[in-house]
């Protein structure tokens, strides 16, 4: 493209780029992500869920990048989730993330909401820690949205995720929700955030490849206590074959899927408030207050989020 050695190929399209001009490529892809299916406006306050692992640190460099083109206000947040040395670890990261691309940090501390952490979590609820980890993620992040009085929650998965997790409910036919992995799933009044994925047409490789040529640290180890036995890891890493059989597969394959979203039947079950701390639940109580009343004795919604609120108060200055 400009006669200068290329450091990397980009498979899916065809091109040998330099370290500026592959730069430049992933930023587009991802200013064009968020054109395309208006995930960020002018004004909008996002709120960036920081796992430490590479996809939302990239993620969150990208959008410190754009957000004074598009012109919006970038909130970081971590959750940790007290998994030991590896939480340890990953708070580390993400603080230097924040200091590096001068973004406000809220690190929201399991331990100190819950007196536990995921792993004691799952043993008392006897439940997967996978499981029990989502459901506390999804909560506390909608909360702290909520408070923040953010626009949407940016999460960092990334083109591979997407069609995993798509073929993976297509495969079990659970054909409600594929709805809801589109790119931006909207929320509703004041206790449902808008979650927004700007990493929706992004490879992984390329993710990663952006990471390394840019010296941008972030976890390399997996979780501890992650289950890689899993369909959908099965799935990812035979996806990835046949992508490298049949380069910009996956590409196609998810920009049909937008356009065809509308053919999928609409999910059945209806959001309704807790009757216990009012947040979003398909039920008369919420999977959160209801892991925790199993495992604590007592809902703990109503005091995660008097919690999130007062460090919202402390800690952010446009609150």
């Amino acid at each position: 493209m400009c006669g200068r050695n290329a450091v990397v190929y980009l498979h899916h399209s065809r091109l040998w780029l330099c370290r500026e001009h592959f730069n430049k490529f992933i930023e587009n892809r991802v200013m064009r992500t968020i054109k395309r299916y208006n995930l960020i406006r002018r004004g909008d306050r996002v709120l960036l869920g920081l796992s430490g692992g590479k996809d939302s640190v990239v993620l969150a460099y990208i959008l410190s990048k754009l957000r004074e083109t598009i012109g919006f206000k970038l909130y970081l947040t971590h959750l940790n989730l007290g998994i030991g040395e590896y939480s340890k670890k990953t708070v580390e990261i993400v603080r230097k993330i924040s200091e590096k691309i001068n973004a406000p940090l809220i690190i929201l501390d399991l331990r100190e909401i819950l007196s536990i952490g995921i792993p004691e979590l799952a043993l008392k609820t006897r439940r997967p820690p996978c499981s029990v980890c989502g459901v506390v993620k999804r909560y506390l992040l909608n909360a702290l949205a909520v408070e923040l009085k953010a626009d949407s929650i940016a999460t960092g998965h990334n083109l591979d995720d997407m069609v995993t997790f798509i073929l993976r409910e297509f495969l079990v036919q659970n054909l409600e929700q594929i709805p809801k992995l589109a790119p931006r799933i909207e929320g509703a009044e004041d206790y449902l955030a808008t979650k927004i994925k700007p990493l929706y047409e992004t490879y992984e490789e390329d993710i990663k490849k952006y990471a390394e040529l840019n010296n941008i640290d972030y976890v390399e180890e997996k979780c501890p206590l992650a289950d890689e036995k899993t369909i959908t890891s099965s799935l990812k890493k035979h996806l990835g074959i046949l992508e490298n059989k049949f380069p910009g597969l996956t590409i196609g394959f998810i920009r049909r899927f937008v356009k065809n979203l509308e053919k999928y039947p609409k999910p059945r079950d209806t959001i309704r408030r807790c009757s216990i701390c009012g947040m979003p639940s398909s039920g008369e109580v919420c999977s959160f207050c209801k892991i925790t009343q199993k495992a604590l004795g007592k809902p703990m919604g109503p005091y995660a989020r008097e919690y999130i609120r007062e460090i919202v108060r402390k800690s952010i200055t446009d609150y």
